[in-house]
C-alpha cells in the first residue's frame, strides 16, 4: 500500500500453490493429502451453509484447541448465554436501585470493571442487557469487540445490573469459574476466530451468537482452574502496577521564577512543510520518514506510516528536518485536543500540518519539548484567537509563546534526570510485555497450543 520494496513476498509461493491445486483439479488426483501453507481447503458446503458464501480465509480456520491435556466443552454447555431474566425481575420492587453499565465502562483487556452510575428497575427496560454478579460480559459489535472489551460483573448494587444491548452476558454453571470463561473469550485466538465470523455490514458488524455458544474450550477440573486463575492474576497484579506507572507518568520542569523567560521565535527557527506530488510515484518510493498529523503520537519520533524519498525532498514543497528538530502540530482538528509536539530521534520531512522548530545552541530539544507540553494555556490562548477562531497556527503565533531558559548546565542537569525516569518508564513497559507473554503462555499451555516465541528463545520458566 505504501509502495515500498519488501526484503520477501509469499506471492512465487502462493502462485506454485494454485499452479499445484488446479493441475490436481484438472487430472482429478485427490484432494485429501493436499495442504497448502498459504491457504486451506474448504468444502463447498461449508462455505453455503450459511448462506452468505464469506471467502474470508480467517472464517474457516480451524480455531479447536486440539492438543490439550483437558477435555474440550463448547461455552454452551458451560454457561448460559444471554439467560432470560423476565421471571426474576417481576418480583423485584421497581423502586429498587440497580447498576447501569454502558460500553464505556467496561475496561479494555481488563477483567474488572467499576459500574459508575445507578438507576431504578423502572428506568431500565427491555432494550437493556441485565445481568447479575459473576457474569461475564463481552462486547459483540465492533470496534468494541476487536478492541477488547470484556469484564466480569462484580460489586452490582443489590447484585443486579442493566448495560449495553451489545453485551453478551455469560452465566457460568458450576463446572466452569467466571475467570476461565473470561480467559476463554478474551483469548487472541478466539478474537481472531470471531472477527472473521462477524455478520452486518460497516460499523455494525456483529459477532454471532452461534459462534460464542459452539467455541469449544479447554474444561480442567475446578481446583486446576482455581490454580491457573490465581498464576493469571499474580502476573496481571504485577502488569497493573507497571501499567500505572506508564500511564501516569509525565515528565516536568519545576519553574524556577529566577530563570529568563523568553519568546520561543528568539530560540528557534521556523521551518514549513509540505506534501510531495502524489502523480510522481518516485517520490513515494523511499526511506525517509514523512511526518502528519496521525503520526504525532508519542514524545519521540523515528518513523512514520508513509517515506518519502531524496528527490521528493529536494524537488517538492515538504522539508527535512534534522535530528533533534521538534515538530509542531499547527492545522487540523487535532488540535482541538491540545496541540502535539514531538522531539525527532533522525531526520524526517513533514507535510504542511506541521512546523518544525529548529532550536538554536541555547536550548537542549528534550528541554524545550517538555516546556512546550507545559504551556498547554498559552496554546489554547493563541488558538482561540489565532486564524479567526479557525483550528490553525502560525509562525508568527508560535513565536510569542514564552518559555523559562535557564543555563545549559541547568538544562542538562534537568534533561539527565528526564531521561533517567523515562527509563524507568520504559522498563515498566518491557515488565508489561514479559508478563502479558506470561499469560498467554499459560493459557497457551491450558489449549495444548505453542508458547509465545518471545517466552520460548528466552527459556523463562512458568
Amino acid at each position: 500500500a505504501q509502495r515500498r520494496p519488501i526484503a520477501q513476498t509469499a506471492l512465487p509461493r502462493l502462485v506454485e500453490e494454485l499452479a499445484a491445486f488446479f493441475d490436481r483439479l484438472r487430472s482429478g488426483g485427490p484432494l485429501a493429502d493436499f495442504a497448502p501453507t498459504l491457504g486451506a481447503l474448504v468444502p463447498k458446503e461449508k462455505i453455503a451453509a450459511n448462506k452468505d458464501y464469506n471467502l474470508s480465509g480467517e472464517r474457516y480456520r480451524e480455531t479447536s484447541s486440539k492438543h490439550s491435556e483437558f477435555p474440550l466443552a463448547p461455552l454452551a454447555d458451560v454457561c448460559v448465554v444471554n439467560p432470560s431474566s423476565r421471571n426474576d425481575l417481576a418480583a423485584i420492587d421497581p423502586a429498587t436501585f440497580v447498576s447501569f453499565v454502558p460500553m464505556a465502562d467496561v475496561n479494555e483487556r481488563q477483567m474488572l470493571f467499576q459500574p459508575r452510575e445507578e438507576k431504578r428497575l423502572s428506568e431500565v427496560g427491555a432494550s437493556y442487557t441485565c445481568f447479575r454478579d459473576n457474569d461475564v460480559l463481552l462486547a459483540k459489535v465492533t470496534p468494541c469487540f476487536e478492541n477488547g472489551k470484556a469484564g466480569i460483573a462484580r460489586g452490582l448494587v443489590n447484585g443486579l445490573g442493566f448495560g449495553s444491548s451489545e453485551f453478551f452476558v455469560l452465566r457460568a454453571n458450576d463446572q466452569v469459574l467466571p475467570e476461565w470463561v473470561y480467559f476463554a473469550v478474551t483469548r487472541p485466538g478466539f478474537r481472531e476466530a470471531a472477527i472473521a465470523q462477524m455478520t452486518g455490514t460497516g460499523g455494525l458488524q456483529r459477532v454471532p451468537r452461534s459462534f460464542v455458544e459452539n467455541s469449544e474450550i479447554p474444561l480442567p477440573p475446578l481446583d486446576v482452574q482455581r490454580e491457573i486463575v490465581a498464576e493469571i492474576e499474580g502476573y496481571q497484579k504485577v502488569i497493573d502496577g507497571a501499567r500505572a506507572v506508564v500511564d501516569n507518568y509525565r515528565p516536568h520542569i519545576p519553574i524556577d521564577p529566577e530563570w529568563p523567560v523568553v519568546e520561543l521565535g528568539e530560540v528557534v527557527e521556523f521551518q514549513s512543510g509540505g506534501t510531495p506530488s502524489k502523480a510522481n510515484e518516485s517520490f513515494w518510493i523511499g526511506d525517509i520518514p514523512w511526518i502528519s498529523a496521525k503520526d504525532m503520537k508519542t514524545d519521540v519520533l523515528s518513523d512514520a506510516e508513509m517515506h518519502v524519498s531524496e528527490a521528493a525532498v529536494a524537488e517538492s514543497a515538504t522539508k527535512l528536518a534534522p535530528t533533534g528538530s521538534l515538530l509542531v502540530l499547527v492545522r487540523g482538528m487535532g488540535l482541538a485536543n491540545g496541540v502535539p509536539v514531538c522531539e525527532l530521534a533522525r531526520p524526517c520531512a513533514f507535510n504542511q500540518d506541521v512546523k518544525a522548530l529548529l532550536p538554536s545552541e541555547c536550548v537542549l530539544p528534550t528541554f524545550l519539548r517538555v516546556a512546550l507540553k507545559q504551556e498547554a494555556q498559552q496554546f489554547s490562548k493563541i488558538i482561540e484567537t489565532a486564524a479567526h477562531g479557525t483550528l490553525k497556527l502560525g509562525a508568527d503565533d508560535l513565536s510569542q509563546i514564552r518559555v523559562p531558559l535557564p543555563p545549559l548546565e541547568t538544562q542538562r542537569a534537568i534533561v539527565a534526570e528526564i531521561e533517567a525516569e523515562q527509563a524507568l518508564v520504559a522498563a515498566n513497559r518491557e515488565l508489561i510485555a514479559r508478563f502479558e507473554r506470561k499469560i498467554a503462555a499459560t493459557l497457551a499451555r491450558v489449549w495444548g497450543e505453542a508458547a509465545p516465541a518471545a517466552e520460548a528463545e528466552t527459556g523463562v520458566a512458568l
